[in-house]
């Protein structure tokens, strides 16, 4: 008689099914589908994946080897060309979806957040024979704008691009839908338009952008006064000491590309989209994951050495 030893669900799976839940996403797509897989194994073992940072064929052996299909409650691990197929169906918002429900784990209020962009390599070439062939680097990669958390360092928002447009055309779009719980907003010269200075003020958020030198904005050289007005209003509320907290961005920047890889292995554009958006999933659920350790880690040991004083 065999025997059925319990499978211990990791901190990582629970996370994806709460951020999953908060989405109310069906199930699956039509009620005459296969009932062997829903949409949620699928999006797991997308994210799941993106953690790993391996390729389609190298995670499925390394999901079977693990027996991972146990903890799934499903038969068999999916066909890699199936987590491919169900990539290139769904849309994009979902995932950027997932990536705002995030932050309702953690209840996040009244956020100091910043907004910055980077760029993902569309491929992972040798760099020696790049140098050798012809010494040329072509601009191959796809655009991620983040809204970050400057205390918990959670992505909030993103937005992504494989054309090269500007980034201040996302500023307005991503402050926009996280409207009700941001206090303060930081930027770089990047982002100095009078436009998303107004949004903020607008919605009673503190914007802190520094001005960029034009010569045509200094005054008493032919400014126009519903241009020079505002420029004087942001350069009066601007305070260097707050806007020096903007670098925490750079440091999820970092940790995302070093963690889960600088590039992505999609040939579509709008695949490398969405894996670029799931690395952003797969690294908030991780920090969660591990704040939550923490949180955990230091109440237990101030309520050892409570007991302990209370014992003395």
């Amino acid at each position: 008689m065999s025997v059925l030893y319990p499978i211990r669900v990791s901190g990582f799976y629970n996370l994806c099914m709460r951020v999953f839940g908060e989405l109310h996403f069906p199930m699956r797509f039509s009620n005459f589908s296969k009932r062997m897989y829903g949409n949620f194994v699928h999006v797991f073992l997308l994210v799941y994946k993106e953690k790993l940072n391996v390729s389609y064929r190298r995670f499925v052996e390394i999901a079977s080897e693990n027996n991972l299909q146990r903890m799934l409650c499903i038969k068999r691990i999916p066909h890699f060309t199936t987590l491919q197929k169900f990539l290139q169906r769904i849309d994009k918002t979902i995932f950027e979806k997932m990536v705002r429900a995030c932050r309702k784990l953690l209840n996040l209020k009244d956020i100091e957040a910043s907004i910055d962009g980077t760029g993902f390599s569309n491929n992972n070439p040798s760099h020696y024979y790049q140098e050798r062939v012809d010494g040329v680097r072509v601009k191959n990669y796809t655009k991620s704008v983040y809204v970050t958390d400057n205390k918990t360092k959670l992505i909030l928002n993103i937005r992504t691009h494989s054309d090269n447009s500007n980034e201040t055309l996302d500023f307005i779009p991503l402050v926009s839908e996280l409207v009700k719980i941001l206090k303060i907003i930081l930027a770089d010269k990047c982002y100095d338009s009078r436009k998303n200075r107004e949004f903020c003020w607008n919605n009673n958020i503190e914007v802190h952008i520094p001005l960029r030198e034009w010569p045509q904005y200094k005054e008493g050289y032919g400014q126009k006064q519903h241009f020079y007005k505002p420029r004087k209003k942001a350069l009066k509320l601007f305070k260097p000491e707050t806007y020096k907290r903007r670098s925490l961005i750079e440091s999820v920047n970092s940790a995302i590309k070093r963690t889960l890889g600088s590039y992505v292995c999609s040939r579509r554009a709008d695949n490398q989209q969405k894996q670029t958006t799931i690395k952003a999933i797969a690294y908030n659920i991780e920090h969660i994951n591990r704040t939550i350790k923490i949180w955990l880690y230091i109440n237990y040991r101030g309520f050892l050495q409570s007991g302990r004083k209370q014992q003395n």
